[in-house]
């Protein structure tokens, strides 16, 4: 699922695109699973596998680029903040149609493996 879904949006974000991976689906279908996989018996969740690509890529073609993450969760309707004690968030539109959510943390990270 990884190659055929996933790893063409971290090539097409490298080329400015917008993208979004999510796992949706009713409680125990095994969500959270597929993005987390189970690395201490050698399974790599799609966050792993995604996070190792963005480096891969980056190293290669854009040594000196920052890579920041934000890390969000939409649960019954409303938007929670993971890097912040699932704070509350909002989403707004701005006038050029962006979808933005206000206050959601953003950290820079570094790829440490």
């Amino acid at each position: 699922m990884y190659l055929e879904c996933v790893r063409p949006m971290v090539q097409y974000a490298f080329m400015g695109a917008k993208v979004t991976c999510f796992a949706y689906g009713q409680t125990g279908s095994g969500k959270t699973y597929t993005m987390n996989g189970d690395p201490e018996n050698g399974v790599l969740g799609m966050y792993y596998l995604g996070a190792d690509d963005i480096f891969a890529l980056r190293d290669e073609q854009y040594p000196g680029l920052d890579v920041h993450v934000s890390f969000y969760e939409i649960y019954c309707g409303k938007l929670f903040d993971l890097l912040n004690s699932r704070e509350q968030l909002q989403a707004r539109e701005d006038a050029k149609q962006n979808v933005n959510i206000i206050g959601l943390t953003v950290k820079r990270v570094a790829h440490t493996g």
